[in-house]
């Protein structure tokens, strides 16, 4: 997995897995879904980030950093 912030275009970009994306889904104007040939989300774009995160209370909580 792999979060990254782009500040230019204030785009928050989650890479869920490595699989091939074969499908997109603009679910609104700000949140994209990328789906793999079986129909999994595999990464979630989401624009206007400062706008739609309240970032004051960010919080990663249980979440594994390294594979078992």
């Amino acid at each position: 997995m792999k979060i990254q912030y782009f500040p230019e275009t204030d785009t928050l970009a989650i890479e869920l897995t490595t699989k091939p994306i074969t499908n997109t889904d603009a679910i609104t104007d700000d949140l994209i879904l990328d789906y793999d040939s079986d129909g999994k989300v595999v990464a979630i774009t989401l624009d206007n980030y400062s706008k739609n995160v309240e970032t004051v209370n960010l919080q990663a909580l249980g979440v594994p950093l390294l594979a078992a």
